[in-house]
């Protein structure tokens, strides 16, 4: 086959069909194409078909009104309404990025209705309110004793007034006459009663507010100055002795002690040393086991009673505030704050816990409550499909077991 087109002739003759295809597809293509509107031709009786010319519009001269309808008459007396240009529409919205640079706000979803119940939605975060009427940490109330403190290991009350008003930005905080109740702590450091923690602050009304606080010492000087201690940690008090030769009578009792020990008569022993068993050494012996525990009895009651810190009523100290103080929160009775030194943010959060708590708990019961009645109806179904089923088993056994009188045979 392919001996054949690589012949000269046969070559020439494909040539020539191509050129004639491409001659004809030019002709073609020259050739005007038919109007889309064009009338259609008419075909006679003999079926000859006759090529109409296409109609003309035929101009006419005419007035037209402001809001008349505008028409034209053509040879076939056929009328033209108005075109009237339709409305615009909006554009699609793009669902394929065209690549341009425009940037869109995007906006957020709107919120559900009231009347919509989303199951699983996560509840709001809490989000603590600025207080209004307050006083920040660190204020240094002027305040004197009404009642003398004693250093002691009970808990020893701390009754006290404030001395002076107590401003912040123009405002009353704390009027003077305000009582403060407040506990001492156990024992004393050096000369000084420390009053750390809860301080109750009691309005002329019976109002409470608590707050942390801690006391300072408070030392002003007769030229109007203050001394070095001013604002240190605890109440400065006078270090009270109920014995001033206990600290004597000790170092007595433990002179005797040794002596009374190396007094006595000794022998050597594979042991060691060991006191002979005489009347003498039997003396020394309890002579020393008894300066021995009045020495240790003098120095327990020293660290205790016989040594401690008075504090007269009257003194002077400041009140150091740990935490925002906010009167607004004062109630009698401290109902509001729930008797404890709380902030208004901390209330607020409780009380957002406490509804949270109290809404899964509805919803948890709620589940329950709707899983025992599911329960419930599943069971009484189950109930309704046994007694069905036991029903047609009945009557297809006492069908069974009555005889066909049709099919009886006669005698």
């Amino acid at each position: 086959m392919m001996k054949h087109f690589q012949k000269p002739g046969v070559q020439m003759g494909l040539l020539a069909v191509v050129v004639a295809l491409a001659v004809t597809a030019f002709y073609l293509s020259k050739r005007p194409g038919q109007a889309v509107n064009a009338p259609p031709p008419v075909i006679t009786k003999d079926g000859q078909v006759v090529e109409t010319a296409p109609e003309t519009l035929a101009v006419e001269d005419k007035k037209i009104a402001l809001g008349e309808d505008r028409t034209s008459r053509t040879g076939t007396d056929q009328q033209v309404e108005r075109f009237t240009v339709p409305a615009k529409k909006p554009p699609p919205p793009t669902l394929i990025s065209t690549g341009r640079n425009e940037t869109k706000e995007q906006q957020a979803p709107p919120p559900y209705p009231v009347l919509v119940h989303v199951t699983n939605q996560a509840p709001a975060p809490f989000v603590a309110t600025e207080p209004k009427f307050f006083a920040p940490r660190g204020m240094l109330f002027k305040a004197a004793l009404v009642i003398t403190v004693d250093s002691s290991s009970l808990e020893t009350p701390v009754l006290a007034l404030v001395t002076e008003d107590v401003y912040w930005n123009g405002r009353l905080i704390v009027p003077a006459g305000t009582q403060v109740h407040a506990t001492a702590a156990k024992g004393r450091v050096r000369d000084r009663i420390e009053v750390n923690g809860q301080y109750t602050f009691i309005w002329a009304d019976g109002r409470e507010y608590s707050i942390n606080c801690v006391a300072l010492d408070h030392q002003r000087l007769t030229d109007g100055s203050y001394a070095l201690t001013d604002g240190s940690a605890g109440i400065r008090g006078q270090i009270v002795k109920d014995d001033q030769y206990a600290e004597l009578k000790i170092l007595v009792a433990e002179a005797l002690q040794g002596l009374m020990n190396n007094q006595q008569d000794q022998f050597q022993s594979i042991y060691g040393l060991v006191p002979q068993n005489t009347n003498r050494n039997a003396a020394l012996g309890g002579g020393s086991q008894a300066a021995s525990a009045y020495s240790g009895l003098l120095t327990k009651k020293l660290g205790e009673d016989l040594d401690y810190v008075r504090v007269p009523a009257g003194t002077q100290f400041y009140i150091f505030t740990k935490s925002v103080f906010e009167p607004d929160l004062a109630s009698v009775g401290g109902l509001r704050q729930g008797n404890k030194p709380a902030s208004s943010w901390e209330l607020a959060e409780e009380t957002y816990q406490r509804a949270q708590a109290e809404a899964s708990s509805a919803s948890e019961k709620a589940a329950k409550l709707g899983d025992a009645t599911r329960k419930a109806e599943e069971q009484k179904r189950t109930a309704e499909r046994a007694a069905r089923v036991s029903s047609l088993v009945n009557t297809s056994s006492n069908s069974a077991a009555t005889p066909n009188p049709s099919s009886r045979t006669s005698p």
